[in-house]
């Protein structure tokens, strides 16, 4: 299942869930500011995973994990990530309870 505008069937299986949480404006780490969306995937093949991607359009679609958690972890990264805005939530650990969690960026 997909709720997003953007194609990300190259990273979805069958049965994976992807939701779109929104755009906002992201520093890249030259400190230039692009226009990046930001998704939550639940992947389900070989266990639950839930990652966060940042996705830069352009002529070319760009996704890059940001964040990958073990389990069904959708409810604490959305909420992590509306709580304390893109750019801080990227540095900030896991929610209390996940486990697994790796910081990608």
């Amino acid at each position: 299942m997909l709720t997003a505008p953007h194609d990300l069937s190259p990273c979805l299986r069958p049965g994976d869930e992807a939701t779109h949480l929104g755009g906002m404006p992201w520093e890249d780490r030259t400190g230039r500011s692009r226009w990046a969306e930001f998704y939550l995937v639940l992947h389900r093949a070989g266990g639950a995973w839930t990652h966060l991607y940042r996705v830069l359009p352009g002529v070319r679609l760009e996704l890059v994990l940001v964040r990958a958690v073990e389990g069904d972890a959708r409810a604490a990264l959305q909420g992590a990530f509306f709580a304390d805005g893109a750019r801080r939530f990227r540095k900030k650990p896991p929610a209390a309870g996940a486990t697994g969690s790796r910081p990608l960026s």
